[in-house]
């Protein structure tokens, strides 16, 4: 149990690490495509990912939050970015974060039933 959640929790933050580096390179850089970075975690956190922002997309709960941060810092793609970022933390954080522990429990399930066939043999 210990196990799988250091290897989970090292898993949510290195994600969170590289959407947040993702986020200040969006954020630095003023061309407003740039923010197709993110279409990396489509494919790093599928199917989490993709559902978060299609759920967004229908829902649209970090618009306001958004739209504040868009008119801080009067950079039209912001916005977008912050919301991209918001979304690829915390769902592929969550999502890394299972894998960690399920990657765990698998492999210790493995060395158990290894270890009972050597015991029997």
């Amino acid at each position: 149990m210990r196990d799988g959640l250091v290897l989970g929790t090292t898993l949510l933050v290195i994600h969170s690490f590289v959407s947040f580096l993702a986020f200040l390179y969006c954020h630095i850089n003023t061309e407003s495509q740039v923010v197709f970075v993110y279409f990396l975690f489509f494919v790093v956190d599928a199917p989490t990912v993709p559902l978060a922002f299609e759920i967004e997309g229908k829902i649209g709960l970090l618009t306001g939050l958004t739209d504040s941060w868009t008119d801080l810092w009067y950079y039209g793609h912001q916005g977008v970015n912050l919301r991209a970022f918001i979304l690829t933390a915390i769902f592929g954080g969550l999502h890394w974060f299972l894998i960690g522990n399920l990657t765990t429990y698998v492999v210790g399930w493995i060395q158990q039933r290894v270890k009972r066939n050597r015991q029997v043999a």
